[in-house]
């Protein structure tokens, strides 16, 4: 991650997403959404099937995976699959150098903040597990675990920090963080070995015009 700090020197503001890009978490996703599958009688994935099926609104990852399910159900799978993913959650790491380059950042007095699909009270068990909760100045998650949309909570972000857009960068992992970043008209920068196989994340048509980058991180 420490590779990273390079490319946001432009910057005065750093959004990151946290599931993927801060927290090397895609295995306890596989762990906590196969004892579902199997209920179901659906066949179990691996971290590659994962990588390469998931996407946002989760609903649709859900579907993708064989979930035929009325709303009802998916919020009570939802809670579920979370209730597992925290109970694993000891099991999981932030990513190399990540600790590290957000106290770098943070000397080089940038302002810190997350942008998640995970609800608020989720995002502020994560981090302070990890023990980064000082890093950060605006801390952004949604009122429930749908996981569906993170752009409202984005302009609300940014309408909070008051920093301009041409000083802001989104850090993430997956599509939905570009669409998040260009809904917000922010430069995005987009990490492999997150939740979204490099090869998705490479193939996706990116306009030249907003500076869009794919950054590879070293395991």
């Amino acid at each position: 991650m420490l590779s990273l700090e390079s490319q946001l020197k432009p910057f005065s503001h750093v959004i990151w997403d946290m599931n993927g890009t801060l927290v090397d978490d895609a295995h306890i996703c596989v762990e906590a959404v196969n004892p579902l599958l199997t209920e179901y009688g659906l066949p179990l994935i691996d971290v590659d099937i994962y990588r390469r099926f998931f996407r946002f609104p989760v609903w649709d990852y859900y579907c993708d995976l064989g979930f035929r399910i009325s709303p009802e159900e998916f919020d009570q799978l939802s809670h579920r699959f979370h209730d597992r993913y925290h109970a694993l959650l000891p099991t999981a790491t932030l990513f190399d150098g990540t600790a590290e380059l957000l106290a770098l950042l943070k000397q080089q007095n940038k302002k810190l903040s997350i942008l998640t699909a995970a609800r608020t009270d989720d995002l502020h068990a994560v981090i302070k597990h990890f023990g980064i909760s000082t890093h950060f100045d605006h801390l952004f998650g949604l009122s429930h675990r749908a996981a569906d949309s993170k752009v409202a909570r984005g302009r609300e972000l940014m309408a909070e920090s008051q920093v301009p857009t041409h000083e802001t960068v989104m850090i993430g992992d997956t599509l939905h963080d570009l669409e998040v970043g260009e809904a917000l008209g922010i430069e995005v920068i987009l990490l492999t070995g997150g939740h979204m196989s490099e090869e998705r994340l490479s193939r996706h048509p990116f306009d030249p015009a907003k500076k869009t980058r794919v950054h590879r991180r070293s395991f």
